[in-house]
């Protein structure tokens, strides 16, 4: 039976710098403690939370401390690094953790930031190959990672394909981008209909950008605090997704419903068409 409503957490913790960065695992794990303890059915890490960011560092693996806090807490638990794939090439790798501690999906992130590689160092992050789709309690959600959600294409596809809540783990840094950054997460809600989860790195006292907003109106913001949660209405994202639009009053929606289905996909061929100035993920370079 499918669940009528789900219990987001999206932690946006403090990066503690140090040598090798792995005393974020320990603060990791306090704040799936606190999720769990709050109700939580699961708790989103930013982007390369709890890490490694940088594989040049001492390296350290989070993967045994967060599945056992996830099966201690009975919580499913999302995280990410960057790590060095099969293929030798290194990648944003997030991770999505069952309550029983086992990888319930391992997404390569797909549309890695267009940053020109000089300015990385040349730690040039290249792309997978596959969306990020996967079923956790029986809910469909999607993975789209930081700025893949300025890309509309990433988070229409995961909810082609059924997503219902979509997590947006971000690196954060965001700055003068922050306003920005909120308001195209609140559209991927209002155009999928669905809801989205978004968190980011604190790396000081900034103000950050997590939030948890829905595809009629905006649920819970962070501010400054480390954790937010809300308790999303699957059944009204449901409900959405099966009406149409209707011009009686009084409405019974406050967005558009049925857009997923509104589509006319035989006149989109110029979404897949060649780009002569489309950004090089190989390279690391635009046009």
């Amino acid at each position: 039976m499918s669940r009528s409503s789900y219990t987001l957490a999206m932690a946006q913790p403090r990066r503690i710098h140090g040598d090798d960065g792995s005393p974020n695992v320990d603060h990791a794990v306090g704040l799936v403690t606190e999720a769990s303890a709050a109700g939580a059915d699961l708790v989103c890490f930013p982007e390369f939370s709890p890490g490694p960011i940088d594989l040049d560092l001492p390296s350290y693996d989070a993967g045994p401390a967060l599945a056992a806090a996830a099966k201690a807490g009975d919580i499913n638990v999302v995280w990410s690094r960057n790590e060095v794939c099969e293929d030798g090439l290194n990648r944003l790798v997030v991770y999505v953790v069952g309550r029983d501690g086992s990888t319930l999906l391992r997404y390569e992130r797909t549309h890695p930031a267009t940053i020109p590689a000089e300015e990385t160092g040349g730690a040039l992050t290249s792309a997978g190959e596959a969306f990020g789709n996967v079923e956790i309690d029986g809910v469909p959600f999607g993975i789209v990672v930081c700025s893949e959600m300025w890309t509309p294409e990433v988070a229409r596809i995961v909810a082609l394909r059924g997503a219902e809540v979509i997590l947006s783990p971000a690196g954060g840094g965001f700055t003068s981008l922050t306003r920005n950054w909120q308001i195209i997460n609140q559209a991927r809600a209002i155009e999928n209909l669905c809801y989205v989860g978004l968190t980011n790195n604190l790396f000081g006292e900034e103000q950050g950008a997590a939030m948890i907003t829905g595809p009629e109106h905006p649920l819970a913001f962070a501010g400054r605090r480390e954790l937010v949660l809300a308790t999303l209405d699957l059944d009204r994202v449901r409900w959405l997704r099966d009406h149409d639009d209707s011009m009686a009053e009084p409405k019974r929606f406050d967005s558009v419903p049925g857009l997923l289905r509104a589509r006319r996909p035989e006149m989109y061929g110029d979404l897949v068409a060649p780009q002569a100035d489309a950004y090089d993920y190989v390279t690391g370079r635009g046009a």
